[in-house]
């Protein structure tokens, strides 16, 4: 809540007890209605009231901090008498200083209190009441800011590390595809320049738009096709992969650059050459979910066993923007490899 609300909010609701006041001090049937004593009243009521204004803010300042933040429990009592005194002495330079003297207005009958009983009305009226208040008040919003500062710090670590996560991401897929590339210049192959070419429109959609938290789903079947051809390219022909996308992609949007590091993972890992066990990806779009496959069949004669970042990191990108709205399933066969993951995308968590 922003510092001028929370005064308007004070001053809302010191003006309320304020009216308050002046009502009840026109119930009694005795009380004159004229004009100039109804701006007597008037001033009479906003000195008493500030009594328990100033009660309560020097609980609500001076006092509270000394038992809540700083621990300094004596000092809190010190200050909390200094407060009572203060009060008391307030009230007693209103009745006989001021109202007296300068309106008039004899609140006692020509009997004046002596000062335990000054103190007894202070003590048992106003800091049950309007220092506790403040207690209770300063309490209640350092409470509140803690739990906004652990909600900001929570969502800063989580920007940070989704942040970290995509940088990891980004070039561990561009290393793969300029070693392939490479191969194909190395090897003069025609299709060397229509890669390359592939290769710019990939990073124009990393630099451009795959740091964005969400992106629109249509945009990122665009970047697997492109990946997948890229592929495709790269193995000169020789490697059969079969994507299929049902339903309509609409205004869905997902995570970005979420699908890739399973896909490339299959390129990795997977066989490739074999046209009866191609690498089958499917995505499907319904509603506010998105339901992904991935299977391929595992190359075990794979000198390179590594898993790679991508998929420990994607892992954790699914708990951190769609917690608990995600159902991920991989399951690493002796001679499959299948990754099916279902996403409800119209609950997802913008943290970035």
């Amino acid at each position: 809540m922003k510092r001028k609300q929370i005064i308007y909010i004070h001053l809302i609701a010191w003006s309320v007890l304020f009216l308050s006041e002046v009502g009840l001090s026109y119930t009694d049937s005795r009380a004159p209605q004229d004009l100039p004593a109804f701006l007597k009243n008037l001033g009479i009521q906003c000195c008493y009231q500030s009594i328990p204004f100033s009660c309560f803010y020097s609980s609500y300042w001076f006092v509270a901090p000394q038992f809540f933040v700083y621990r300094q429990y004596l000092r809190g009592i010190i200050y909390s008498l200094f407060t009572l005194t203060g009060i008391v002495s307030l009230r007693y330079l209103l009745e006989y200083h001021f109202f007296l003297p300068v309106l008039g207005f004899d609140n006692y009958g020509g009997h004046p209190w002596p000062v335990k009983d000054y103190i007894e009305n202070i003590f048992f009226y106003y800091f049950p009441k309007y220092f506790i208040y403040g207690q209770l008040y300063f309490f209640a919003e350092n409470w509140y800011k803690d739990k906004q500062l652990k909600e900001e710090l929570q969502k800063e670590k989580s920007t940070a590390e989704l942040a970290f996560l995509r940088s990891q991401i980004n070039p561990h897929f561009l290393f793969n595809t300029i070693n392939d590339i490479y191969s194909l210049t190395y090897q003069k192959a025609e299709r060397a320049p229509e890669a390359l070419l592939k290769l710019s429109e990939l990073l124009r959609y990393m630099l451009r738009e795959g740091n964005a938290d969400l992106m629109p789903l249509r945009q990122e079947i665009q970047y697997l096709e492109n990946a997948i051809e890229l592929q495709r390219i790269s193995a000169k022909g020789k490697a059969y992969i079969h994507f299929e996308m049902e339903g309509d992609a609409g205004d869905q949007q997902v995570a970005s650059l979420l699908f890739i590091p399973f896909v490339e993972n299959a390129f990795k890992h997977g066989i490739l050459n074999e046209p009866e066990h191609p690498v089958t990806i499917a995505l499907t779009a319904a509603g506010e979910s998105i339901s992904f496959s991935v299977c391929n069949k595992r190359n075990n004669y794979q000198k390179d066993h590594t898993g790679g970042i991508g998929l420990n990191n994607v892992k954790r990108r699914l708990g951190l923007v769609y917690p608990g709205r995600h159902r991920l399933e991989i399951n690493d066969g002796d001679e499959f490899y299948r990754v099916n993951l279902v996403l409800r995308t119209g609950v997802c968590v913008s943290v970035v």
